[in-house]
């Protein structure tokens, strides 16, 4: 058992002066003391090592931002917001603690995401998966570490949710300063558990009519998380007692504060507001001006039916005039061509599953690659919750259950990866090439795309799993007819001719589904506006007496046609989906699949099979495709021999 080490550094004052920083996207942004202070520790300075579109610079060379630029955004556009309603609405008592509490949760909210992106996601889904499948290929590692340490490596959830990371990064950074959160005494401040930054003057601000404010409490970062967090905190962060459903940070009357940085509404949040311009900016796909949603925003009342729950409920949330209706539509409109341009272009994903795969080989190999430095006096203080921390090392999928192994999990981690490779002595084979492959820049290729449509939902419910066997089936099929026309075409083929045999290994069916925001419902109609001009004159009075705003009644011109279609009656939600194929036979082939079912030994033939089918008479399909583009389709990965 671990305890935690010492902490001899002394209790002091936090940064007393504001300052300003420059932004390529909103020119100025403005740092006050407490900012500065959380600016200042490790987890917040770890996002400058971050890009924050991942593998997307392979694509647009320009998109090299990071998620600290964005979060310094979020901040920015957070605090612009709530001193917005503050000003137009002075009976909201918003107070100065909650526009720098939701100022901080906009700086705080990226802390859990890993190195590329939303790649490290896929990539620990890709190890609990061949974990579990293929358990002999971490049999070494997992026995080295044993050997090491006389412990089994902790398995992985069967689910990674990176806003759970920020959380606990979020204790992270202030046990770097010396505090912790007290969830037995929520209104007290923050216990004080090392040196660092006194916490009876952490966080005071000056209200505007001079009165001082009290410093943080726990249960001002306990808001801060539920605001990233967008809903209830888990239990292991939340006050004893909370229920699922209960915000403790703020109380009923202020809640349209949550709708800032993490809408649960509607999706229209400061968020995405600043990554929509600052990524459309750097690509050069999509540059927008969506400052008005800012400045055109109030708090009204509206009804709306979340997540999980029966019946429609009342809130206090973030509403908008009429005439912002078609902006909201173009708003989320964006974030679909977003998605199409630049998060999901081929090369960013090509690059994307090409990094998955160097990780999934660098996790088999290197069980001890990362240092807990449990017993190391210069580490950085971790919260009280990891004093039974018992592991000294762990692999890379392994890294976000320790704050000073997430610290250093960033996107420098492959030339970490790249030097343990080099020294280790062994050939490593397939993580080698992979490694030289991306020093040359010699990236996946992309070869084939179909999009399906709401009629094609027995195919998007299949796994990538079972479209690439059937894939595989196909090709198999394919060969069984050539052999079965006795061509004797294969004797014929000279070298460079000869066949080019793919095993499932050799490609990758990835699915992706591109939508805006809200899958099949249209979050512009997620949203409340104000009914008539002359409610405005209510928007100055008290909560209680705010307006009723209401739900879209007219659908703009400019809506897109999936929002406007009519759905099958057997049906409650209508996909979009993006994916790659999956042949439809007729019956005539059925004969041919039931016999090669059981042959089928992994193997599929490219190229030259397609001109041998495109000579023979093609047996009829529900769905065209030229065997060209079927062949292409198999080549997911790029080879080098």
């Amino acid at each position: 058992m671990y305890k935690a080490k010492e902490d001899s550094r002394k209790v002091g004052a936090e940064h007393t002066v504001d300052r300003e920083a420059n932004d390529t996207i909103h020119n100025v942004i403005h740092i006050e003391p407490a900012v500065q202070t959380v600016l200042d520790t490790p987890p917040v300075q770890r996002l400058a090592n971050l890009k924050q579109l991942g593998c997307a610079f392979n694509t647009y060379p320009c998109c090299t931002h990071t998620r600290k630029e964005h979060s310094l955004g979020v901040m920015e556009l957070a605090g612009r917001m709530v001193s917005n309603l503050s000003s137009k609405q002075p009976k909201l008592n918003i107070s100065a603690k909650d526009i720098l509490c939701i100022r901080l949760a906009g700086l705080c909210h990226d802390l859990g995401h890993g190195p590329f992106s939303h790649g490290y996601e896929a990539f620990l889904e890709a190890v609990r998966k061949n974990e579990t499948e293929n358990p002999d290929q971490y049999k070494d590692r997992n026995d080295r570490f044993v050997q090491e340490f006389g412990v089994d490596i902790p398995q992985l959830p069967s689910r990674y949710e990176h806003e759970e990371t920020s959380l606990v990064m979020i204790d992270s950074l202030l046990a770097s300063i010396g505090l912790e959160i007290d969830l037995s005494n929520l209104d007290e401040p923050l216990k004080q558990i090392g040196g660092g930054i006194d916490s009876k003057q952490f966080g005071t601000v000056y209200e505007w009519n001079g009165k001082i404010d009290t410093p943080f409490t726990s249960r001002d970062w306990v808001f801060i998380k539920e605001a990233i967090y967008g809903g209830a905190l888990p239990k292991s962060h939340a006050p004893s007692g909370q229920g699922q459903s209960d915000f403790v940070g703020r109380p009923r009357e202020k809640e349209f504060l949550y709708d800032i940085v993490n809408n649960r509404h509607n999706g229209l949040d400061v968020d995405k507001i600043d990554y929509f311009e600052r990524d459309g900016r750097a690509s050069k796909t999509n540059e927008s001006n969506n400052l008005k949603f800012l400045t055109d925003s109030f708090v009204g009342r509206g009804r709306y039916q979340g997540i999980g729950i029966d019946e429609e409920q009342e809130f206090l949330m973030i509403c908008y005039p009429h005439k912002m209706i078609s902006p909201a539509n173009q708003f989320f409109q964006t974030r679909k061509r977003n998605h199409e341009a630049i998060y999901t272009h081929k090369k960013t994903k090509a690059a994307e599953l090409q990094m998955v795969d160097l990780l999934l080989e660098a996790d088999k190999h290197f069980s001890m690659l990362m240092s807990t430095q449990l017993d190391d006096p210069s580490a950085f203080p971790v919260p009280s919750s990891f004093d039974d921390f018992c592991y000294e090392m762990l692999p890379i999928s392994r890294a976000w259950m320790h704050p000073n192994l997430f610290l250093r999990t960033d996107d420098t981690i492959v030339s970490l990866i790249e030097n343990m490779a080099i020294s280790s002595g062994n050939p490593l084979g397939r993580l080698r090439r992979l490694i030289n492959d991306r020093r040359m820049h010699r990236m996946y290729k992309s070869v084939f795309e179909v999009e399906l449509g709401e009629l094609d939902d027995d195919l998007w419910g299949q796994s990538e799993d079972v479209i690439a066997n059937e894939l595989m089936l196909e090709q198999t099929l394919a060969q069984s007819m050539r052999g079965h026309k006795g061509s004797g075409d294969e004797g014929q083929l000279n070298g460079d001719q000869k066949q080019q045999v793919l095993t499932r290994a050799d490609f990758i069916v990835d699915k992706r589904e591109i939508h805006c925001g809200r899958k099949a419902q249209n979050p512009v109609a997620q949203m409340r506006f104000l009914k008539n001009k002359a409610d405005k004159v209510s928007l100055h009075g008290s909560p209680d007496k705010l307006p009723l705003c209401g739900e879209l009644e007219t659908v703009p011109l400019d809506t897109p046609r999936s929002f406007l279609s009519t759905h099958r009656e057997d049906r409650e939600e209508a996909a979009n989906p993006n994916t790659e194929m999956k042949l439809f036979f007729d019956e005539e082939e059925e004969s041919f699949r039931s016999e090669l079912q059981s042959q089928s030994q992994g193997q599929i033939l490219t190229q030259d099979v397609a001109a041998d089918l495109d000579s023979s008479p093609a047996p009829s399909r529900k769905r065209s495709y030229s065997e060209e583009s079927i062949n292409g389709a198999l080549a997911r990965r790029k080879l080098y021999k």
